[in-house]
């Protein structure tokens, strides 16, 4: 019987590059653990889902720390005020002030309509970051600036949108369900993921790349079409030229690597 050719492992005998092996990676993940272990919080990275999961949890961090630093700015400017008015006209003066950061900032709609600035935070507190900061002056909310590591939660309950947000670094292609295409330009690399898991398609480190050929290579990759995903490498010299003379010689069919929706 003949076994069919996984194309991602075909493609790394031919494109050597790996995201983790790359020194700017290695850096990264060091800076993103030394981060989290301040805040309580231990990760082990053993491969690219768990680095694109890092990279989400370091922006939603960054947003926290970038919130919570603009409102003691703004309450400090207002310190004059403050005692004078009520807990509402805070709220109001300080979304007002907050407002233009809150654009700027990494962010996607919940299932519920609520605004998530923070995927490592459940909607409750995503809504009081979003919309009543002055909840925080609190003694029981307060605390949260400095000890928040219970209160953390796994993204993956969001699903693909911090990926589509940009919560992660990679470029967000494609998607069907809970399956996405991730790109990463600096290693010629596409990303087939679930929630739990990546399967990587390297190319050739040389090729150019557009925003269209990524589309296309894309929904191949979702929609399971090998072949057209190989004609599309070949027509456009996103494979190597000793890759293109060893596909002549393949006799096997050539598939994806199947993961879970």
């Amino acid at each position: 019987m003949t076994k069919d050719i996984a194309i991602d492992r075909w493609l790394l005998k031919f494109h050597k590059q790996q995201l983790l092996k790359t020194k700017k990676a290695k850096s990264e993940i060091q800076v993103m653990k030394e981060v989290f272990k301040k805040e309580g919080l231990i990760f082990n990275c053993q491969n690219s889902h768990d680095f694109f999961k890092m990279q989400v949890t370091k922006t939603a961090l960054s947003n926290k720390q970038l919130l919570e630093k603009a409102y003691d700015e703004v309450r400090n400017k207002l310190i004059e005020i403050w005692p004078t008015i009520d807990y509402q006209q805070r709220n109001h003066l300080m979304n007002l002030e907050l407002f233009s950061l809150k654009e700027s900032l990494c962010k996607f709609e919940s299932q519920t309509n609520v605004t998530i600035m923070i995927p490592i935070f459940n909607e409750l507190l995503n809504s009081l970051y979003h919309k009543e900061m002055v909840v925080f002056e609190l003694p029981q909310f307060y605390k949260l600036y400095k000890q928040f590591s219970k209160e953390i939660i796994d993204p993956v309950i969001y699903g693909i949108e911090p990926y589509r947000a940009g919560f992660s670094q990679a470029a967000f292609i494609c998607h069907d369900k809970n399956r996405f295409v991730l790109y990463i330009e600096s290693v010629k690399t596409l990303y087939l993921c679930n929630l739990k898991e990546c399967v990587e398609y390297p190319l050739y480190e040389k090729s150019e790349v557009n925003s269209d050929i990524l589309q296309m290579l894309g929904r191949c990759l979702i929609e399971n079409d090998a072949d057209l995903f190989l004609k599309i490498c070949l027509d456009h010299d996103l494979i190597s030229a000793k890759a293109a003379k060893a596909y002549k010689r393949v006799k096997k069919p050539m598939i994806f690597t199947n993961i879970a929706e």
